[in-house]
């Protein structure tokens, strides 16, 4: 008898739920805000609106050095684009400084240099220069007012005019100091 009601109660436990009553409904989860894994905005960038930027009157005939010109804004690029891939801060500002002076050597070397007006102008708005980048600006404007330099002058305006994310959180100024 005691072997009768083993098994007797064996059965009644094995029909029963394995895990007693039935689960529960699955409901949908309520949605969870990962704001400690989503990056902060980034700071609004600060811009300097002076500019020290030193230039020297052409006066007479300057003698123009096309072909050194064009060595120092090809050298300049390279530097800003090394600069552009440098992730140390420090190394960064040194090879930005070294485009800038490379740039400005171009422009001693021909003062009528759009192509290198422009970039100078573009390296200004790398490192925050507003002023600097607008002065820049007003004088690729005047050399589009000149016959012999308004080719290569207007050329240089339409690519700033083409990209807009040149010089774009002063866009309006940029182009307003451009003439357009």
């Amino acid at each position: 008898m005691g072997k009768l009601y083993a098994v007797a109660m064996l059965a009644l436990v094995a029909c029963q739920p394995m895990y007693g009553a039935p689960a529960p409904r699955v409901k949908n989860p309520a949605p969870i805000r990962h704001t400690e894994l989503v990056d902060p905005p980034a700071p609004p960038k600060e811009y300097v609106e002076e500019c020290n930027l030193r230039t020297v009157p052409v006066t007479g005939r300057v003698k123009r050095d096309i072909a050194r010109s064009d060595e120092h804004v090809k050298k300049a690029d390279a530097t800003l684009v090394t600069a552009d891939k440098t992730a140390v801060a420090a190394a960064r500002g040194d090879l930005l400084i070294g485009g800038i002076e490379e740039y400005g050597n171009a422009l001693e070397r021909d003062p009528y240099n759009a192509e290198a007006t422009v970039k100078l102008a573009r390296a200004y708005d790398k490192v925050q220069r507003k002023g600097c980048a607008l002065r820049l600006l007003g004088r690729l404007a005047k050399l589009a007012d000149h016959p012999t330099y308004q080719r290569q002058a207007a050329e240089q305006i339409e690519e700033v005019e083409n990209h807009k994310a040149w010089f774009e959180d002063y866009r309006k100024d940029a182009l307003r100091t451009l003439g357009r």
